[in-house]
Formats: C-alpha cells, sequence, structure tokens
C-alpha cells in the first residue's frame, strides 16, 4: 500500500521563488517577486533571505538575482550522466562484440 505524504506550501513556494529568479535576466526586487508570484512581500523576503545565507540567491543592491551555488547541482548531474552514458556506450560495445568491458 502507498503512503501518501501531505505536501510543503513552504516548500512549494521557495522552488516558485527559485523558478522565477532563474528566468529573471535581470536582478528584481522582492516587491516585484511578490507581486508577479502573489505572495506576501514578507513571505517572499523570509525566503529570500534564507535562500541568501545558503548562497542560492544573490543580491545586487536592493535586488535579487539566482547565485551560483545552483550551477553547482546542474555540474554533478551533468558529470553523473556523463558518467552513465560512458557505462552504456562501453556494454553496447560488449553486446556488439567491440569491447572488452
Amino acid at each position: 500500500m502507498a503512503t501518501t505524504y501531505k505536501r510543503i506550501k513552504s516548500v512549494f513556494t521557495t522552488f516558485e521563488i527559485l523558478e522565477y529568479l532563474s528566468d529573471c535576466r535581470e536582478p528584481v526586487t522582492g516587491s516585484q517577486i511578490a507581486t508577479d508570484l502573489d505572495q506576501p512581500f514578507q513571505t517572499v523576503m523570509c525566503h529570500l533571505a534564507s535562500h541568501m545565507d545558503k548562497g542560492y540567491v544573490q543580491t545586487i543592491g536592493d535586488k535579487y538575482k539566482i547565485g551560483m551555488k545552483l550551477a553547482v547541482f546542474w555540474a554533478r548531474m551533468k558529470s553523473s550522466k556523463e558518467s552513465e552514458l560512458q557505462d552504456v556506450q562501453g556494454q553496447l560495445q560488449v553486446l556488439n562484440g567491440k569491447g572488452d568491458y
């Protein structure tokens, strides 16, 4: 029997903010984020403060942009997928009689 867990609203909010920032070409203000996402200003600012503490969001003056720490996730995923691809290619060579995998 599958267990259904409840969803945590603040997690959805935090990713909504990060996704919004990742789509922005220029840094944006907290009030712009709040307005565009239809979220309370204080809620957005609390999330932004937490993201800044962890390095996921950076400030430029009074504006916010996505931080470089998220690039680390992408780099790790890319590396992992490249390694998986090499493994599969090696296995294919063995199946085709062209390798000694």
